[in-house]
């Protein structure tokens, strides 16, 4: 009888696809220069770059503009929360979070943002997160 893997620590990394494991050795082999650069091997770089960003977009069905790819988590995180900042602008500058976010995100976060509550299982209190919504969606009196 075969035996199963699974794997559940998917937050410290996990085995890599098949597909993605070919498409690392590609480019290290191929995509290692700058994409930025316009010489040779910076432009099949720049060919990788695309293709991985057309395929990640195709199967998130999203354009591939959308689609950012970063060094990290920690960076991810990073450039999401300046993404919710952005978007927000005009609405105001508090955040509502969950209290269990990553280092990165309380940090990026800010010390105006508001921090939701979550039972010894982990779960959001809605209430309390739809009330933080709520108050951080409101125009605040000048």
């Amino acid at each position: 009888m075969a035996s199963v893997q699974a794997f559940f620590d998917a937050a410290a990394g996990a085995p890599l696809h098949p597909v993605a494991r070919q498409a690392l050795l590609a480019a290290l082999d191929d995509g290692w220069a700058d994409p930025g650069k316009l010489y040779t091997r910076a432009r099949r770089a720049r060919q990788l770059l695309d293709a991985a960003r057309a395929a990640t977009a195709e199967i998130l069905r999203v354009r591939p503009d959308e689609i950012a790819f970063t060094p990290s988590g920690t960076a991810a995180a990073r450039l999401a929360i300046e993404g919710t900042r952005r978007g927000r602008a005009r609405v105001g500058p508090t955040l509502v979070h969950s209290a269990i976010e990553h280092s990165s995100v309380l940090y990026e976060a800010g010390e105006d943002a508001v921090s939701v509550p979550v039972d010894r299982l982990g779960r959001l209190d809605l209430d309390a997160w739809r009330a933080a919504v709520s108050r951080a969606a409101s125009p605040s009196p000048r």
